[in-house]
Parts: C-alpha cells; sequence; structure tokens
C-alpha cells in the first residue's frame, strides 16, 4: 500500500518534469515505464492527490468550496481557450 506522501511526492515529480517541457515529460515516463510497466497508473494516482491536496490547500485559503474552484478553473480555462482561437 502507498502512502500519501508517497502519492503526493509521485505527483510532484510528474508536474515537476510536466512544467519542465515536453522533452523531459517524455524522458520522465519513459524511464518511469522501465522501471515499472504499471507506472502511468501510479503517475495518474500521485497527480491527482497533489491536485486533491493544493485543492483542499486553496479552499482553506480562499473560503471557497473545492467545488467553487473547480468551476472556476474549468470557466477560466474555457474563456483562455476561446480568446485563443484553440
Amino acid at each position: 500500500m502507498t502512502s500519501d506522501y508517497d502519492r503526493i511526492r509521485t505527483g510532484i515529480e510528474f508536474m515537476t518534469a510536466y512544467v519542465s517541457g515536453d522533452d523531459l515529460l517524455s524522458a520522465y515516463v519513459a524511464e518511469r515505464r522501465r522501471e515499472d510497466p504499471m507506472a502511468t497508473e501510479a503517475l495518474m494516482d500521485g497527480t491527482a492527490a497533489l491536485c486533491a491536496q493544493l485543492l483542499r490547500a486553496t479552499s482553506r485559503m480562499t473560503g471557497k468550496t473545492e467545488h467553487e474552484i473547480l468551476q472556476e478553473l474549468a470557466r477560466g480555462t474555457h474563456r483562455h481557450e476561446q480568446q485563443s482561437g484553440d
């Protein structure tokens, strides 16, 4: 059984590779898959755990519910996509 700490740490590693660019992300995922064929599932789980932790922290800091924050993110992303024509 994986601890929450390990799950969140995996999410941090994955998101660090993600924000570092496509080449680093691809290399990181390929390395993880070589180490463990089930790595994709662990990366998804870790990223979800990290997002949940960040969502809880943001909710506490802003006084908004987690649902309100998710709705704001969805609306903001939709507006950005409409403005950029993607």
